[in-house]
């Protein structure tokens, strides 16, 4: 066995015993061995080596330190000392054994923790190995006196040496990383080669009177009656804490926690401030004005666990206090470090408070609700899951204003809470405006900075453009992640469109994304994005991935290559069973809400292969390294519109390589035609299709009047697939539902146009996101604009809509010398035909006009210094009494929504 870092491995081996194989044995109070029965029986791993019993050690006796040869001696004395451990009084399922499971290596400490202090010795972890990642394979814990101590220089001159508590103890337990994620008990050796603490003296030891004095007190006061809601992270549980405790007259601190490999939290303790007792330094009764005590270990505190939804659930919840609280907080001001303490008498126990003190406490949690909802939150900390960060907001403000100042047809709003402070911004340029026209019809909400664990809330809209290529229609920076906020920045991004909605939104799984969803797109067909889910699996599924080489291949087999139904849960349920996964609770949870992110369902709505680009790209991952706190929130900006010049300059070559491509044309009509109307990257996706129609077999069902029903089946496919077809009008519809998802018509249906004879690809099956010009034609995919009925608000909007309409225009028209001085030549005409219709009007139009030209757009620094209070007086607040700014378009107007 390996010993543990920092220690030499012993010089001599242990002799083995010599003689026929013995009995497990233990030490009666007589000093002769009795057999026990049950060790006798039990199967011990071949690499044991079972020694000799002798008499026990004398507790406590130091090792002197010996000259080499001496020391090979003793530590063979050592080796042929062996004490079995005292199990009589041990629970068999507190016993460890071989193949046992653990679904942490914390769980396994805590196994052989409590075994260890059942049998009387301490445990100690020792060597490990662990992947790049930091993934635990492999862990070994060792009793407390395993090993030996190094011997470093000046050990001899030391005048009081440490006494010697390592005398080579080969008692161990080793666990191993299982395919399934779990860890599997390999080796176990019970044997030590010192006395075992007895009943009578272990409870002394400091470490187990503390912690048994903890878990005492926490059995018997813990209140299991109390209903506490789940937190998306320790801040909001921390939050959540400290409103009760301003609710109840004390103040909390954050306690003991344990993390895992990867620095996330999995336990967290919050304690009352007099929690515990002060810790006697040397030295303090010296000091002449002592600190006045103010712990008096009150037992009161609030313990979470990361639960397997990624969620933390409280697990303790005690709620009684040994002193006297305090006054109650007020609602608006309850913090934690403005908590005062009473100065109060610090003795008084909690029985002899009332009983009305306890009823308040569990109607303060769970009558109204206040503290049980994170939706109803009333405290500014607790509702914003994010803060701030010192700059960020003015220098948000400053960027959004001077890309507006240098492009009038930029679009920012930015979000309030009712505290008066910005808390949510969205932003999207003309470019990304006109790109949602033409490639909106599926939208993806990236907000993989929770995932990813960025600084900064940045989320973005993105969607894909006709070159299968990433495409950014806004961006928002997402410091309250609330329903209402997701409402209104769902509503800001559609504002932003011309009130256009797309056909698909894909979204992280989150409650309140839903609900915002659904009440603010209900014609939009929401499902949540695999590649999100992908994102999420790497985390929740991490010790699994690392256990196992193939379990990663299969998981994303069945997200991202399942497009049948069947096919989907056969390899769904294989996964399970062969990795061993059939209680995982995340998996589970996952598989119950199939239909909202599986290929395989919902196939009615457009998904345009989305999954395929996200694949091969994440424009989030790219600016992780920006949003970091240390780097200037500026920089960071400069980073994303280089990003978004990046891209826009790829789509404009994509765009000229389709148009001027010297690739010989297919040989067959059909490919032909679809090569010289498809991009390049789409002619992939048909050319696919077309090669595996090939492979389809189609029996006719039946016919009735011009619709033909044919039945398609394909050899290593074991479900069929169902074509009609109008022979009126060239119609199709197949069951597979290929078209409707991606664009591109299947294998089934080509399979049907060639048993009819049809060489060429209907028209109406050439989609036009898919075409080489898919960016011509009119910018607002032909949806009618409307026009509120205030004529205030009217005319704000029809200037924003006609800056935008010509700086598109104006767009088009720099892209060569001759179209540029077209449209120079017309301003000046259509200048003057404006005039005389303006002229023609009635005057109070021209009078409305006017005032509206002469209210200029204050500056972001004034807006800043000045607070909102000077610019409430517009009309049209939120409902929910915040405020929101959409500076759209040009100074001199601000549209407040």
């Amino acid at each position: 066995m390996p010993s543990a870092p920092g220690e030499k491995d012993p010089q001599v081996t242990p002799r083995p015993a010599t003689g026929p194989p013995l009995a497990l044995t233990h030490v009666n109070a007589t000093g002769s061995p009795a057999i026990d029965p049950r060790l006798a029986q039990q199967s011990w791993p071949g690499h044991v080596v079972l020694l000799r019993p002798c008499a026990p050690w004398p507790p406590h006796v130091p090792v002197p330190l010996l000259l080499p040869q001496q020391n090979v001696d003793a530590m063979a004395d050592v080796a042929a000392a062996d004490v079995n451990p005292a199990i009589d009084s041990c629970d068999e399922k507190m016993l460890p054994k071989v193949n046992m499971l653990f679904d942490g290596e914390s769980d396994a400490y805590e196994f052989y923790n409590a075994y260890a202090e059942k049998v009387g010795f301490f445990v100690r972890r020792s060597t490990l190995w662990t992947t790049s990642k930091n993934i635990i394979t492999r862990r070994t814990f060792v009793c407390s006196r395993e090993g030996f101590r190094e011997k470093k220089k000046g050990a001899k001159e030391a005048k009081c040496p440490r006494p010697e508590t390592r005398i080579g103890c080969p008692a161990s337990l080793t666990i191993r990383l299982t395919a399934n994620g779990k860890y599997r008990l390999t080796e176990f050796v019970p044997n030590h080669n010192h006395q075992l603490a007895t009943a009578s003296t272990v409870h002394m030891l400091k470490a187990k009177k503390i912690r048994r004095k903890a878990r005492a007190v926490r059995e018997n006061l813990a209140d299991d009656t109390v209903s506490t809601p789940e937190f998306e992270n320790e801040d909001e549980a921390y939050e959540f804490y400290s409103m009760y405790a301003g609710k109840i007259g004390f103040s909390v601190r954050r306690a003991s926690m344990t993390v895992n490999t990867e620095n996330v939290i999995t336990r967290r303790m919050f304690v009352c401030s007099k929690e515990g007792f002060r810790e006697k330094k040397r030295g303090a009764k010296r000091v002449k004005n002592p600190r006045p005590e103010t712990r008096t270990g009150c037992p009161a505190c609030m313990v979470i666990r990361l639960g397997t939804n990624g969620k933390y659930q409280v697990t303790e919840f005690v709620t009684c206090h040994n002193h006297q609280l305090g006054a109650a907080a007020a609602s608006d001001l309850v913090m934690a470090s403005g908590s005062t303490e009473n100065d109060q008498d610090d003795g008084v126990d909690q029985a002899h408070r009332s009983p009305d003190d306890s009823v308040h406490k569990q109607n303060l949690i769970n009558g109204s609700g206040t503290l049980n909802s994170l939706e109803g939150r009333s405290c500014k900390r607790y509702k914003c899951t994010k803060t701030p960060h010192s700059g960020d907001v003015g220098a948000t403000l400053e960027y959004l204003q001077k890309v507006q100042h240098d492009n009038p047809s930029f679009f920012y709003a930015v979000k309030s809470d009712e505290d008066e402070n910005f808390t949510n911004f969205f932003w999207a340029d003309s470019k990304s405006i006109v790109d949602f026209f033409h490639f909106g019809d599926v939208v993806c909400f990236d907000s993989g900075y929770a995932l990813q664990g960025y600084d900064r809330p940045f989320a973005l809209f993105t969607g894909v453009n006709h070159h299968k290529q990433t495409v950014i229609f806004g961006a928002a920076i997402m410091y309250d992640e609330s329903k209402e906020a997701f409402k209104w920045l769902l509503d800001t991004f559609k504002m932003a469109m011309n009130g256009t909605h797309p056909k698909t939104l894909l979204t992280d799984r989150s409650v309140a994304l839903s609900e915002a969803v659904a009440a603010t797109l209900p014609a939009t067909a929401h499902r949540y994005c695999v590649w999100q889910i992908y994102q999420n699996a790497l985390q929740q599924l991490s010790q699994a991935f690392h256990g196992s080489k193939t379990l990663e291949c299969n998981f994303k087999r069945c997200l991202f290559d399942c497009e049948d139904e069947d096919e989907f849960v056969t390899a769904w349920k294989e996964m399970l069973e062969k990795y061993d996964l059939e209680d995982n609770q995340w998996l589970e949870d996952l598989f119950s809400i199939k239909e909202k992110w599986a290929l395989a369902y919902g196939r009615d709505a457009f998904y345009a292969d989305m999954k395929s680009v996200q694949q091969k790209e994440s424009l989030t991952s790219e600016l992780k390294k920006h949003l970091s706190l240390e780097c200037d929130l500026l920089n960071f900006f400069e980073q994303f519109e280089r990003l978004l010049c990046d891209r826009r300059s790829a789509e404009m070559e994509a765009d000229v390589n389709a148009n001027q491509s010297t690739k010989k044309p297919p040989s067959m009509r059909m490919l032909r035609q679809a090569a010289n109307v498809y991009t390049p990257s789409a002619f992939k996706m048909f050319e696919r299709e077309f090669e595996l129609y090939m492979d389809c077999m189609l029996y006719i069902c039946g016919e009735m009047g011009t619709i033909f029903e044919y039945r398609i089946s394909v050899e290593d496919k074991p479900r069929d697939h169902f074509v009609k077809f109008d022979s009126l009008n060239s119609m199709m519809n197949c069951t597979c539902k290929t078209f409707e998802f991606i664009g591109i018509p299947c294998r089934h249906m080509l399979k049907v146009l060639d048993t009819r004879n049809i060489k060429d690809l209907p028209i109406q099956y050439i989609v036009k996101r898919w075409r080489k010009d898919a960016k011509s034609g009119s910018s607002n995919g032909g949806c009618a604009f409307s026009f509120d009925s205030d004529p205030v608000s009217a005319h704000i909007k029809r200037y924003n809509f006609l800056c935008r309409m010509f700086s598109i225009a104006a767009a088009r028209a720099a892209t060569a010398a001759e179209s540029f001085a077209y449209m120079e030549n017309q301003s000046n005409i259509l200048m003057d035909q404006i005039e005389q219709v303006i002229q023609t009007r009635p005057p109070d139009i021209a009078d409305l006009i006017g005032p509206n030209c002469d209210r200029t757009q204050n500056s972001v620094d004034n807006i800043v210094a000045e607070g909102i209070h000077s610019h409430t007086n517009f009309p049209n607040g939120c409902t929910d009494g915040s405020l929101t700014f959409p500076f759209t378009l040009g100074a001199g107007t601000l549209d407040y929504r």
